[in-house]
């Protein structure tokens, strides 16, 4: 790939992230959110514990952490310590929470919805093999919809 391609891939990728971030954040004005305490509310469901949330998402256990005391202070979940390991805490919505949850599965919803509009099944299934193939080239561990890391 030359640099010209090269540079035109890297700034549609980078745009795509800010635009998702950005949707996100519109989509819940007036809850007052990082882009890393969005991330783990919508993981609690699927993901109970701080370190999976970190290994699952590519945030820093530190950024988890933190997001994990402020929506704690926020009152969007709670934290229970893990009798096997002190330093490990199980979280979960509490009702406030999970509305805000849904709101953000809502907002990937729609986002997701408008970005694959023109899509059909075949481009989307191309898409996918695509970035595997490049997550495998760079030796990056990624997770199948079926729960299979790659």
């Amino acid at each position: 790939m030359d640099v010209k391609n090269a540079a035109f891939f890297f700034s549609a990728y980078r745009k795509l992230l800010r635009s998702y971030t950005d949707f996100q954040l519109n989509a819940l004005e007036g809850y007052e959110l990082s882009p890393n305490e969005i991330v783990v509310l919508s993981s609690i469901e699927t993901t109970p514990t701080a370190s999976e949330i970190a290994l699952k998402s590519d945030v820093s256990k530190a950024l988890v952490s933190r997001s994990v005391k402020l929506l704690k202070e926020k009152h969007y979940i709670t934290a229970t310590v893990s009798d096997e390991d002190k330093r490990e805490q199980y979280l979960s919505l509490t009702e406030e929470g999970k509305k805000v949850a849904e709101l953000i599965d809502e907002a990937n919803r729609r986002y997701f919805a408008t970005a694959f509009a023109n899509f059909e099944q075949d481009a989307k299934a191309a898409l996918k093999a695509l970035l595997g193939v490049m997550m495998r080239n760079l030796n990056l561990d990624f997770e199948l919809d079926d729960g299979k890391k790659e």
